[in-house]
C-alpha cells in the first residue's frame, strides 16, 4: 500500500481496521520510513479471528433457530453462506497482504518517494490529500448508513415473523459481528483503491512532462533553430580580413557546443524519465503481486453478492413486495456495483495512462534530430513494447473494463439458475 504524506488518513484508518500492521516515520530526508508494528500485528490477527468466528458463530444460529430471519429455505441457505463466505475469505485475504506484504510496500514506497521527487514540478499534494481523505471518509459513511438501514429493516421483518414470543430479534442481532467485516472490507478497497489510483496518476503526471519537455511549440521552435544551426554554411574567405573569419568560427563553433549540450541534457532527462516509467511498471508488478489474492477474493465477493442480492430482491418483489427492504436491497446492489468500479477504474487508468506513454515517446520519435536525443528515444521505445502495466488477480484474469461485461453476463446466468431451484424447491 502506498503511505505517503497526502494519503496517510488512509495509512491510519487500514491499522485501525487491521489492515496494516505497520509503523511510519519521516526520516531526515523526508522519505517515509516503514516497519513492523508487533502491537497492530497482534490486533490485525486477533481480532480477523474474533470477528470471523462471531460471524460463523450468527449464520449457524440463524440456521439452527426455530424460525429462521434469512435461511428459510434450503436456497437461501446456500446464497446466505456463500455472501457471508465471500466476505469472510476477502478479509482474511486482506489481513494476509497486510501481514506478509512489508517488504513489497517498503520497496513500492521507496519508489514512489523517488518518482516523486522527479515529478515534483507537477504534484499537487493538497489535491492529492483532499482526493485521499474524501475517498475513505465518503466510502465508510456510506456503509455506515446503509448498515444502519439493512439492520433496521431486517430488525422490522424480524418482528413480523415474531410468533410465540420466540425472540426473532436475537437472529439479527448475531448478524451484527457480520455487518462489521463490510467495514473491513471497505478499507480494503479504499487502500488498493487509492495505491491503484496514485500509481496512475504519476503515469499521467509523467506523460505530462514528456509533453511539455519535448511537444510543445517551444521544443518546437528550438529543434528549427538547431537545424539552422547545425547545417553547412558557405563563408566567404577573405585574406584581409582573418580576424573577422576567426570570430565567425568561433561564435558558430559555441552555438555547436551549445546546442549539442542541450540535447545532452535532454537526453540525460529523458533517460530519467524511461527509469520512473520503468520503477512505476515495478510498481505496478508489485501491488498486483501483493494483493493478487486479496482482488481476487474481492471480485468473487462483488460477483456473488450481485447475484445474491439481486436473487432476493426478485424474491421479494415476487412475493411480499416490502417496499423498505426492496428499496434496500436495490441500495445493496448499487454499493457492490459502485465497490466493483473501485477496483476496476483505478487499474484501467494505470494501463490507458501507459498506452499514452507509447503514443508520446512515438511522437518524440518523430520530432527530434539530434542523435543523441533520437537513440534515447529509441532506447526508451524499446522498452515500453516489452513493459506490462495491466493488473492481474493472481494471474487468473486482467483487471480491466473488459472484467465487467463478463461479470455482467455471468450475473444474468446464475441469477435464472437460482430462481429455477427456488421455484422447484418451493
Amino acid at each position: 500500500m502506498e503511505i505517503s504524506e497526502p494519503s496517510i488518513g488512509i495509512f491510519y484508518v487500514s491499522k485501525l481496521l487491521a489492515l496494516a500492521p505497520y509503523s511510519a516515520q519521516k526520516n531526515s530526508k523526508g522519505q517515509m520510513e516503514i516497519r513492523r508494528s508487533w502491537i497492530f500485528t497482534t490486533y490485525s490477527v486477533s481480532l480477523c479471528v474474533i470477528m470471523v468466528f462471531l460471524t460463523y458463530r450468527g449464520l449457524l444460529f440463524d440456521a439452527n433457530s426455530k424460525i429462521p430471519v434469512r435461511m428459510k429455505s434450503a436456497t437461501s441457505k446456500v446464497v446466505t453462506a456463500s455472501d457471508v463466505s465471500v466476505v469472510v475469505l476477502a478479509i482474511v485475504a486482506g489481513v494476509y497482504c497486510g501481514l506478509f506484504g512489508l517488504r513489497a510496500t517498503q520497496e513500492l514506497n521507496t519508489r514512489l518517494h523517488r518518482i516523486d521527487s522527479t515529478l515534483s514540478a507537477y504534484n499537487n499534494s493538497r489535491r492529492d490529500r483532499w482526493r485521499a481523505f474524501g475517498m475513505a471518509s465518503i466510502s465508510l459513511i456510506v456503509i455506515g448508513v446503509l448498515l444502519g438501514l439493512d439492520v433496521w429493516t431486517w430488525v422490522r421483518m424480524a418482528q413480523q415473523m415474531n410468533i410465540d414470543k420466540s425472540n426473532t430479534d436475537l437472529n439479527v442481532q448475531w448478524y451484527i459481528p457480520f455487518y462489521s467485516l463490510y467495514f473491513i472490507l471497505t478499507g480494503l478497497h479504499v487502500n488498493f483503491a487509492n495505491t491503484a489510483y496514485g500509481l496512475g496518476r504519476r503515469y499521467r503526471r509523467l506523460n505530462l512532462m514528456l509533453r511539455s519537455s519535448y511537444l510543445s511549440d517551444k521544443t518546437y521552435k528550438n529543434s528549427s533553430n538547431l537545424i539552422k544551426v547545425s547545417a553547412v554554411k558557405t563563408i566567404s574567405f577573405n585574406p584581409m580580413m582573418p580576424t573577422a573569419l576567426h570570430a565567425s568560427l568561433t561564435k558558430l563553433n559555441s552555438e555547436l557546443i551549445a546546442h549539442e549540450s542541450a540535447a545532452k541534457s535532454k537526453s540525460l532527462v529523458l533517460r530519467e524519465m524511461a527509469d520512473n516509467h520503468e520503477s512505476l511498471c515495478k510498481c505496478v508488478r508489485l501491488l498486483s503481486g501483493c494483493y493478487g489474492i486479496a482482488v481476487l477474493f474481492i471480485l468473487v465477493s462483488c460477483l456473488l453478492h450481485l447475484v445474491a442480492t439481486a436473487y432476493f430482491l426478485f424474491l421479494e418483489m415476487l412475493n411480499k413486495r416490502d417496499n423498505g427492504y426492496v428499496w434496500v436491497q436495490m441500495l445493496w446492489i448499487i454499493f457492490h456495483f459502485l465497490r466493483l468500479l473501485m477496483v476496476v477504474e483505478p487499474c484501467h487508468l494505470v494501463a490507458r495512462e501507459s498506452r499514452k506513454t507509447i503514443q508520446i515517446v512515438c511522437e518524440i520519435e518523430r520530432k527530434v534530430f539530434e542523435p543523441i536525443l533520437a537513440e534515447e528515444t529509441k532506447r526508451f521505445w524499446q522498452q515500453l513494447l516489452v513493459v506490462d502495466a495491466d493488473f492481474s488477480a493472481s494471474g487468473l484474469c486482467r483487471v480491466n473494463r473488459t472484467i465487467l461485461t463478463s461479470f455482467a453476463s455471468a450475473i444474468a446466468t446464475y441469477l435464472v439458475i437460482l430462481i429455477q431451484f427456488q421455484k422447484t424447491n418451493g
